[in-house]
């Protein structure tokens, strides 16, 4: 047999446009070795890029007496990576030509004599900013054609994963590795729902260290048995790391996975989220309890949560103290504005918290002009000057009429940090600022029973802290992200104080997070919000803080390899 060789991956650009990422041969062995039972079965592998799944295949059918050249099948969409991977594994393991498609895996159609006993393999990760087109089209129309419809704003892998498992045989299995997204981005809750109706049981294995420390995306491994029209089962087990996988092949490898069962239903409807079953069950259930409390409400009951403004060019629509000054532009053209998350301190952003960071360039002006008549010649002059750079042919800009009239610009009730390390920040708006869409905006609903005040003393509970980590989801090295949606589903317990009352445990509160004692002010309004008004003992307490503070050093772990 000729020696191996390994195939250096795409990298950069050319790894971008296919989502080219590939997976490490302990991982593809792994999920061979599940997936493949009998010397008997089929394998395919929709998108092999440089082999490695169909490697592992190829060694786990010759111990179990297969014949490789007929029962590996193999698809690529790049041209070049093609050509040189078939040509080896043809050499190397006498897979058949044939078997080895060079072509997009959304053209291949269905039928019951293309469909295998085990898909395996990696889908391409692309964002939907860069998946667009004709490729996507392709692809939104073939995840329909195999009975699921996608939103456009999905990613590559939800219509690669669809497609997959299309391909599977009655009675077959799927093994592939999946972004977490898989388990709370709302575009993929037709494909989990679709995993549920395909299977008998999916189990979804999850690792506290990333399996692919060279990308922002969070991943997890898929193996769903059995398939057919059934509602599954859905499983989990959480790994320390991916060494982990080998132990359990050296040790024979039994299909027995130690799994904890979850619920399926509400994990495929969105109304639970795996996150939850990393924390510990005592913790769990009193998260669902709370839930159902009197005095416990989603953050969309009582406000909307949405992005800022968008200027369509921030450099020009945004000016410091100093350009005002320069440009003499009048303050009734102007917005005080807070542009950053790190602006945000404490639970108010107050006046002079906006006239100190217009120091640091975090807040500033936003040039407002609702009318282009009898604007006076400063403001002329500017515009011209923002004509000259170009601007009005910015995308955002040359969509609207007139270019320089900036919309949805208004005071909202309190800001929304929505990407952060340690826990997004939530202050109300005490300087009648406006922001871009680099923050989320609050606005209490009309009639609402509490205050912006309130809703930022219950942000420091242990309680909405474990449940903004449960929500929001996240990102490479450590950070968390909550989009509006996800925000609006956070848990507060709301004080049902007198408005004195509130507003005097906002301003201690304001006060301890401000002189940097975070756990003095989580402390604080644990005793006030969650022992005082709702009952809950420091045991309680205690379950709800370490919970959350379990899933923060999950995400902070999520920089290092697996």
């Amino acid at each position: 047999m000729p020696p191996r060789v390994e195939y250096s991956e795409p990298s950069g650009e050319l790894a971008k446009a296919y989502g080219a990422f590939y997976t490490d041969t302990q991982i593809a062995e792994f999920l061979v070795a599940w997936a493949v039972r009998s010397g008997t079965e089929t394998i395919l592998d929709p998108s092999f890029g440089g082999g490695v799944f169909l490697r592992a295949a190829c060694q786990r059918l010759k111990r179990l007496g297969g014949c490789v050249s007929s029962q590996v099948c193999g698809v690529e969409i790049d041209e070049g990576v093609h050509a040189e991977i078939a040509s080896r594994l043809m050499e190397e393991f006498g897979i058949a030509q044939q078997n080895l498609q060079q072509a997009d895996f959304f053209t291949l159609a269905v039928s019951p004599g293309c469909q295998v006993d085990a898909v395996v393999g990696n889908p391409p990760f692309i964002r939907y900013q860069r998946f667009m087109g004709n490729s996507r089209a392709i692809a939104l129309d073939q995840a329909a054609r195999d009975g699921v419809r996608l939103s456009g704003l999905c990613s590559s892998w939800a219509p690669f994963l669809v497609h997959s498992i299309a391909m599977v045989k009655p009675g077959g299995r799927l093994a592939m590795v999946a972004p977490m997204e898989l388990t709370h981005a709302a575009y993929a809750r037709p494909v989990l729902k679709h995993l549920f109706n395909s299977f008998r049981r999916v189990n979804f294995l999850t690792f506290k260290k990333k399996l692919f420390p060279g990308l922002s995306e969070d991943t997890l491994l898929v193996l769903a048995e059995v398939k057919g029209t059934h509602q599954a089962t859905f499983h989990n087990r959480d790994f320390v790391h991916s060494g982990q996988l080998s132990e359990i092949l050296d040790g024979g490898f039994s299909r027995t996975l130690r799994t904890s069962r979850m619920d399926a239903k509400a994990i495929g409807e969105g109304s639970e989220r795996l996150v939850e079953y990393f924390i510990p069950r005592k913790a769990r259930e009193l998260y669902r309890e709370l839930m159902k409390a009197r005095l416990v409400e989603p953050l969309g009951e009582l406000a909307d949560v949405g992005i800022g403004y968008v200027t369509g060019a921030n450099e020009f629509f945004h000016l410091s103290p100093l350009d005002v000054t320069r440009f003499a532009i009048p303050r009734s053209y102007l917005r005080p504005a807070v542009k950053r998350g790190r602006a945000l301190k404490g639970l108010r952003f107050s006046e002079s918290d906006w006239e100190k960071t217009t120091k640091t360039g975090e807040a500033g002006f936003l040039l407002y002009v609702e009318a282009d008549s009898d604007l006076p010649l400063s403001v002329k002059k500017y515009l011209n000057r923002g004509y000259e750079m170009g601007i009005p042919k910015a995308y955002k800009c040359r969509v609207r009429s007139p270019w320089y009239k900036v919309p949805h610009v208004y005071q909202p009730d309190g800001f929304l940090s929505y990407m952060s390390g340690r826990s997004p920040s939530l202050v109300t708006n005490d300087a009648f600022a406006v922001a871009p869409n680099s923050l989320h905006v609050l606005r209490l609903h009309s009639g609402a029973r509490v205050s912006c005040d309130a809703i930022a003393a219950s942000w420091q509970t242990s309680l909405t802290r474990l449940s903004v980590e449960i929500e929001g989801h996240s990102l490479g090295g450590g950070m968390l992200k909550i989009e509006p949606t996800e925000a609006e589903r956070v848990l507060l317990a709301v004080p049902r104080l007198s408005t004195r009352r509130t507003s005097a445990l906002a301003t201690e509160l304001d006060a301890i997070v401000r002189s940097g004692d975070q756990q003095l002010a989580n402390s604080r309004a644990d005793q006030v919000i969650l022992k005082d008004l709702l009952g809950l003992t420091k045991y309680d307490c205690r379950l709800l803080h370490t919970a959350a503070e379990e899933l923060r050093d999950r995400r902070y772990s999520r920089s290092t390899v697996a």
